[in-house]
Order: C-alpha cells, then sequence, then structure tokens
C-alpha cells in the first residue's frame, strides 16, 4: 500500500499550508495593493515602524470566522464574517493590554484586550455574505457576539463596537 500523494495535490497542499498572508518580498508595513482600510500601530513585532497597514484582501488572508448575532443598532440577527481581533494581533506579534480604536468620523474609544481573546470579537468585514459598505457600518466594524454571550451585553463593550474603524492602536 502506497502512501504518496499525487503531485499535484501535494504541491497545492503545500502551497495553502505555507503561503504567508503577505507576500516574502513584502511586509505588513508596506503598502498593500489596493486601498488602506485599516492601520494597526503600536508595540507590533511584526513591525519595526510600529505599523501595519492593510486593505480588504489582506484582512480577507487571515482566518475568517462567522459570527450570527443582533446588536443594539440592527433589528435582526445576522450574519458577519470576519477575521477575530485577537488573531490579528498575535499575526503582528502585538504587545499590549487596551487598544483604542479610531473611526471613519474620529469617533474613538479605549477598550481592554480581555473580552477580545476571550470571545470571537471579529473584525467584520461581511454582513450576510456581501462586503460592509461605509453607509452600512463598513468596511470594518468591531463587533462582539452579543446574541450568544448575553454577559457581552453592557455599555462598556457597546461603546468598543466601533463601526467604520480606520486605526487601531495597541497600547500597556
Amino acid at each position: 500500500m502506497s502512501f504518496a500523494r499525487p503531485l499535484p495535490m501535494l504541491l497545492l497542499t503545500t502551497l495553502v499550508l505555507t503561503s504567508p498572508i503577505i507576500s516574502a518580498s513584502d511586509t505588513w508595513q508596506d503598502a498593500p495593493r489596493h486601498p488602506v482600510i485599516l492601520t494597526v500601530t503600536g508595540e507590533l513585532g511584526c513591525c519595526p515602524s510600529g505599523q501595519a497597514l492593510f486593505d480588504l484582501e489582506r484582512l480577507q488572508a487571515l482566518p475568517q470566522v462567522e459570527v450570527r448575532t443582533q446588536t443594539p443598532w440592527t433589528d435582526q440577527q445576522d450574519n458577519y464574517r470576519g477575521p477575530r481581533l485577537s488573531v490579528l494581533i498575535d499575526s503582528l506579534q502585538g504587545r499590549g493590554e487596551w487598544l483604542e480604536a479610531t473611526a471613519l468620523n474620529d469617533y474613538a474609544t479605549r477598550f481592554n484586550l480581555m473580552a477580545a481573546r476571550q470571545y470571537p470579537v471579529i473584525l467584520a468585514t461581511h454582513k450576510n455574505g456581501q462586503p460592509m459598505s461605509v453607509r452600512d457600518k463598513g468596511p470594518i466594524w468591531i463587533l462582539y457576539p452579543l446574541s450568544d454571550s448575553p454577559e457581552l451585553r453592557k455599555e462598556e463593550h457597546q461603546q468598543s463596537m466601533v463601526w467604520q474603524l480606520k486605526t487601531l492602536h495597541l497600547g500597556r
């Protein structure tokens, strides 16, 4: 009995398992191919400049999570998809205890990362399978799984559910 895989499948598996989120010639601080929709700053082990830039493609290259939830600003439960906030921070080798999130309209809030590590808090980029527009709280919305975790239905967490997110700053 042979356990050898056909060469095309082996190459595909290798590519999928070893492909970095960005190419080897790029770094997180290099401008992505498409318009930047998120800038992350702070103590980032990945980036000597302390800054990482994301377009939608780079965010979608991170593992995606789907959350079905209703929020105080929506009328029904919807499906949201995007990377976990904790995975983004970990992929950047981020060090810190809190995040300051700023929206396109300059609304800013600071919150502890504890809940983002304990729950599947996501950077939602899609709602019900469609990319989120600025008109619909996009292109990025920090989303807590409120329907699955009633203990998160507190003002402190709702204040950190920043929509139209443009920057994150990681601090100690």
